[in-house]
């Protein structure tokens, strides 16, 4: 870089790191952000402390940084920000090793510092973040790897510990890794080999020692099937993949305004084909459709992380190219200063990153200065739960905060916040739950919505920590309840009847239950029968009902034999 240059590096690099701070979350929030805080304290991929494959990498820089900060969240949060302030020079210095102009790469590592998701994320404890920074400058050292022996080396050992936070991060290098190995010699080649194989197997040979290897085998296995089975195109309840393609690779900015000025550069970029481009394409494409066949469609602002560099470089692209034309219909012969592109390409540049710092800037406020709903609700009960007078009962989305913050407190598990518990004893039964539609009665957390709600996860607006006072009527068909470790259930014999309360406007009902062995299930509400199938092992299932009954509803379940199923969650109010 010329001095010129330099300072325009190092004045961008510097506001983009200040901004940071900006996204600096005051607690966690989300689910996965109490796992990995669970993994701080007691790591065990089995018992999804955190979730499979475990994230070492993450884990351990958590665990290094917590010998200083003292704080399991603000250790990793540390991590983040710290990722977030590099992500500027590595998107840039990955742009340049492509062969991307300097103006071009500036604002493509700007661009990618201020989309709403990265800057939101930016200030969690979640590892998007500093996975995509390290396996950006991966890349960028093994472009470069093809000139340098040192730079490709440091390259192979950046995307090992990249891997080593998320083993899809090997896609992106996969592109520039095979580009440099072509130039290297033998030598280079085995002894970058051994360092990928080190590191990598240190990592997650480390993960499954402390989880048990048969344990984190089964917990790695088990995920797996649950993504190809829930959130992959396998599944039969995910949209066709074509009606995808706009939320995974055109609507992932978060503002529709926005999304459509950076797509329209992103094609234009897309259109004049360079060889950057085709090697952005490369590098990153990958990673994107394998995000677009097998991530959960609900969480695009998140995962889209994992490509968003790639979307950045076409976009600033775009906007050089863009200004070219502009320049070109500008600078005719009776023009007395004619226009020089540059000018117009960060004027372009300048004004798409402001849209970005004003639509996201406000939505950061709430995140800085309050305390999550999900924290603020079981410190709630963490404060009033009194075991001696009362019965705690913890929807399935808020278990991870309860494990974490009232570790050791005995809890029955239920599925959510429309929860008709199984049974009632003398003691109070309290609920910690998310609170979606309804509003219980006791402590409930809010945080608006606004713009954040397209920017993080839409998960954990709302949290209670609530009496439960609506029940359920077991009138007939039904054995005893029966607990053990946290779970409740009830034997059914082959035809049971049970009294729902009233619930006005359109409703959910939920059943969860296990069937031993196969059967025919058939259920009827209010004398009408709304589904009948065939079962086996762990059944969830959900109903709307359209128009209950503004009294009580009656729910019977009806099987081919006594004792077929046995019912471990029942749920049902206002959708």
């Amino acid at each position: 870089m010329r001095s010129s240059e330099r300072t325009i590096f190092w004045g961008v690099a510097f506001l983009c790191a200040l901004s940071r701070f900006a996204a600096r979350a005051r607690s966690l929030w989300d689910w996965d952000e109490a796992l990995f805080c669970l993994g701080m304290r007691s790591y065990d991929v089995a018992q999804h402390h955190p979730h499979p494959p475990g994230f070492p990498a993450y884990i351990a820089l958590g665990r290094l940084v917590r010998l200083f900060v003292r704080d399991d969240f603000r250790s990793l949060q540390a991590i983040n920000l710290a990722a977030g302030m590099l992500l500027f020079p590595a998107v840039y210095m990955l742009a340049r090793a492509m062969g991307v102009r300097f103006s071009t790469s500036i604002i493509a590592g700007a661009l990618c510092a201020f989309f709403p998701n990265v800057w939101f994320y930016g200030g969690t404890a979640f590892s998007d973040v500093p996975s995509i920074t390290l396996v950006v400058f991966a890349a960028a050292l093994l472009f470069r790897g093809e000139r340098d022996a040192e730079e490709y080396l440091g390259g192979v050992f950046l995307l090992a510990i990249a891997m080593a936070i998320r083993p899809q991060n090997a896609l992106v290098g996969a592109f520039p890794f095979f580009l440099a190995t072509r130039k290297r010699s033998p030598r280079d080649v085995a002894f970058a080999a051994l360092i990928g194989v080190i590191v990598v197997g240190l990592a997650f040979g480390g993960a499954a020692a402390a989880t048990g290897i048969d344990n984190y085998r089964s917990a790695v296995k088990a995920h797996s099937e649950y993504i190809s089975a829930v959130d992959s195109f396998h599944s039969p309840l995910r949209p066709a993949l074509w009606r995808l393609i706009a939320l995974f690779f055109v609507k992932q900015y978060s503002s529709p305004a926005l999304s459509m000025i950076t797509t329209i550069f992103v094609v234009i970029s897309l259109i004049k084909r360079e060889r950057p481009i085709l090697y952005n394409a490369l590098t990153f494409g990958p990673v994107a459709v394998a995000a677009w066949l097998f991530l959960d469609r609900y969480s695009v602002n998140r995962f889209s992380i994992g490509y968003c560099p790639m979307f950045a470089i076409f976009a600033a692209d775009g906007i050089y190219h863009a200004a070219a034309g502009v320049r070109a219909g500008l600078s005719r012969p009776d023009r007395l200063k004619p226009v020089r592109t540059p000018q117009i390409e960060v004027l372009l540049g300048l004004l798409l990153i402001a849209g970005f710092i004003a639509y996201t800037l406000p939505a950061l406020t709430p995140v800085r200065e309050e305390i999550a709903p999900s924290v603020l609700a079981v410190q709630t009960a963490k404060t009033h739960f009194n075991p001696a007078s009362d019965e705690l009962f913890v929807a399935a989305d808020m278990r991870p905060f309860v494990d974490y913050f009232m570790p050791g407190v005995k809890n029955i598990r239920v599925l959510d916040e429309r929860t008709l518990i199984l049974s009632r004893t003398a003691k109070t039964p309290r609920l910690i739950a998310e609170v979606i539609p309804t509003t219980p009665a006791g402590d409930v957390f809010r945080r608006q919505k606004g713009r954040l709600w397209n920017i993080s996860r839409r998960h954990y607006f709302g949290a209670a920590y609530a009496t439960i006072t609506r029940f359920a009527g077991f009138s007939t068909g039904w054995y005893p309840p029966e607990r053990r470790d946290g779970d409740e259930w009830r034997w059914m014999e082959q035809r049971s009847t049970t009294v729902l309360p009233s619930s006005k406007g359109e409703s959910l009902l939920r059943l969860g239950f296990t069937a031993d062995g196969p059967t025919k299930v058939t259920i009827t509400l209010n004398g009408q029968a709304i589904d009948s199938f065939d079962a086996g092992g762990v059944v969830q299932r959900d109903w709307h009902i359209a128009r209950p009954n503004d009294g009580p509803n009656t729910l019977e379940i009806v099987t081919d034999r006594d004792r077929a199923i046995h019912v471990r969650f029942l749920s049902w109010a206002t959708y």
